[in-house]
């Protein structure tokens, strides 16, 4: 009913300017000097098939904007998927390679720096990075009100001073809302303000209201897998069971049901305020989630509930109410934002903007080793969609430990290890994919494109 409520407010909002002579179409919109405000709005640990769930959030950006369904996370692990999201640059080259690596990231290299420069206000809130101390301002950012993670009586630091919110994610989406209408003080310019929700990762505290709610799933054929002989060793190490990996859905889903209604909040914030059409908003997830494929709990992992992730893109009369098919990447964020502000970076990007018509075939997935992750060893990865998917891990000295190859397209959930399965005669042959590897992780710029 609200929602219908909200559609029938904007019918009559178009009405009255057809009443005044004017109707807004694409190119008249286009030709405003005046760039559009950004609203990222970003979810932590949210895989692409929780989706369904979030239906108010759908509703605006799915049926108002394009949705990327293959869109990817190219480094499945926060604090470096975050530096990506926020350079447009792999994490081989911007340096988080590891959660608490933030001190090798140069923020005169970000989209918050470049929008800065350009006059933008800008402000932060939520989560940002793992292990960022919220009592410090971020670079490229004028506010922040950053918290250290969970939900319930969360900590929250807002420009410096301490305060408690009951609830995370409903605090989230109302400090968003209170930097929208301060920055409005300012109408001459434009805003950019990152929505960073701790939902749906771990502790999994959902409101009360949500807390009993059910999600049936029967599992997918990666969860059912009981024969992992092909698989690395350090797989092994793990045993989540299909009952602990539905669990852990269950509990994502309850968390991110409160997101839902937050990010509708948002939506009724712009609306009523006449900020919509002047606003891209930028919705995805960081990385994603295992639900105990292959006896897995994590992420981490070059499977592909770790790195495939919702991406979506709403700027009315720019952006097309439509699903594309293209591979996308977190990689892509910064530069289709500074596309569609017009600002071109004072440095290289590795990803391009999803605002043009440019496709590509292939991406580099990576990660590094990282202590605070638990045993998951260095990988990278080309991955076609729908195709295959060739992985190699290394040690710490950079030496080859192991490989993985999957035919997609008769193997879409990674059954079988093609260099792992012990069976000879089905080996592809991975001179050519090797050599391609090796050369993506040294690639910078147009050479990652």
């Amino acid at each position: 009913m609200q929602r219908a409520l909200r559609r029938a407010r904007r019918v009559l909002a178009v009405l009255a300017v057809t009443a005044a002579g004017f109707v807004a179409s694409p190119s008249a919109t286009a030709a405003r000097p005046q760039p559009p405000n950004v609203l990222m709005i970003v979810l932590d640990d949210a895989r692409i098939d929780t989706m369904p769930v979030l239906a108010k959030t759908r509703d605006w950006v799915a049926k108002d904007g394009t949705c990327f369904p293959e869109a990817v996370a190219t480094t499945p692990s926060c604090g470096p998927s975050r530096a990506t999201l926020l350079s447009g640059r792999y994490p081989h080259n911007h340096g988080v390679l590891r959660q608490d690596a933030i001190g090798a990231y140069d923020h005169g290299r970000t989209l918050q720096h470049e929008l800065s420069a350009a006059g933008y206000q800008t402000a932060a809130v939520g989560k940002l990075f793992n292990t960022w101390p919220i009592s410090k301002r971020p670079p490229g950012f004028d506010h922040w009100a950053l918290q250290t993670g969970g939900y319930a009586d969360a900590l929250f630091n807002v420009d410096g001073h301490g305060t408690r919110a009951p609830y995370a994610t409903r605090f989230v989406a109302d400090q968003v809302s209170r930097y929208i209408d301060g920055f409005a003080k300012d109408s001459s310019r434009p805003w950019f303000i990152w929505a960073g929700f701790t939902a749906p990762h771990s502790p999994y505290t959902p409101e009360p209201r949500y807390a009993h709610r059910d999600f049936p799933w029967g599992g997918n054929p990666a969860v059912a897998e009981t024969d992992r002989g092909d698989k690395p060793d350090y797989v092994h190490k793990y045993s989540v069971s299909a009952k602990e990996g539905k669990a852990t859905r269950t509990a994502q889903l309850r968390t991110l049901l409160s997101a839902d209604d937050a990010i509708d909040e948002l939506h009724d914030h712009l609306a009523d305020r006449g900020l919509l059409d002047d606003t891209l908003v930028v919705f995805l997830s960081d990385n994603g989630k295992v639900w105990g494929e292959h006896g897995l709990g994590s992420k981490f992992t070059p499977y592909q509930p770790s790195y495939r992730v919702p991406l979506c893109l709403s700027w009315p009369g720019h952006v097309a109410a439509r699903t594309d098919n293209r591979l996308a990447a977190t990689l892509d964020v910064t530069p289709t934002v500074l596309d569609a502000t017009g600002i071109r970076p004072g440095y290289t990007v590795d990803g391009h903007s999803l605002l043009g018509s440019r496709r590509r075939a292939e991406i580099l997935l990576e990660y590094w080793k990282d202590s605070a992750n638990g045993s998951y060893p260095t990988w990278s990865s080309t991955y076609r969609p729908g195709q295959d998917q060739y992985t190699e891990y290394v040690d710490g000295r950079g030496r080859r430990t192991g490989r993985e190859f999957y035919d997609l397209a008769r193997d879409p959930w990674q059954l079988t290890n093609l260099l792992g399965d012990r069976d000879a005669g089905n080996d592809p042959a991975t001179g050519t994919r090797a050599d391609e590897l090796a050369a993506a992780r040294r690639c910078a710029g147009e050479q990652c494109a």
